[in-house]
């Protein structure tokens, strides 16, 4: 089960600043009877690793599947209307041009595929419950970051 790790400090933790936004909901999106058995596999996966957990959150937002390349599939949640009163993390995002002029001299690089990498931060108490998820079974929330939020980028 997913338990933040003990010692880091409240900057650590993801955060959603909607100001004074009243709570967006969007009902789920109509999916097929094979959609809704993979939405469901996802959810119990989701469940096991602690990932999410069941909400009575105020905010919503549907989830939608979206097909891989090589033909597995990629659980997202249409967070447009949510990102629409986020406000934006204005921490600054590295230059690709300047990180590649930094490796210009190295001798050795090598690169690191993280699985997952966004549910290796935690959200605080308020993002978790703009994080609420609608499926055809009931509500959920994560408890980590999520792929699809504004400010998700940045944070990582």
């Amino acid at each position: 089960m997913f338990s933040a790790t003990p010692g880091l400090t409240e900057r650590a933790y993801h955060s959603i600043d909607t100001g004074n936004a009243r709570p967006i909901k969007v009902q789920p999106y109509q999916v097929s009877p094979q959609t809704k058995t993979a939405i469901e596999r996802e959810i119990q996966d989701m469940l096991q690793m602690g990932v999410i957990c069941p909400s009575g959150s105020a905010w919503t937002s549907p989830v939608v599947l979206v097909p891989k390349p090589d033909g597995e599939i990629r659980f997202c949640v249409d967070y447009h209307k949510l990102n629409a009163v986020t406000r934006p993390d204005n921490y600054p995002m590295p230059r690709t041009d300047e990180l590649l002029e930094k490796l210009g001299r190295a001798q050795f690089i090598s690169t690191l595929d993280l699985t997952r990498e966004y549910w290796q931060v935690p959200l605080d108490e308020s993002a978790k419950e703009r994080s609420a998820f609608t499926t055809h079974v009931r509500l959920y929330e994560f408890n980590v970051l999520c792929f699809g939020l504004w400010n998700a980028p940045a944070t990582f």
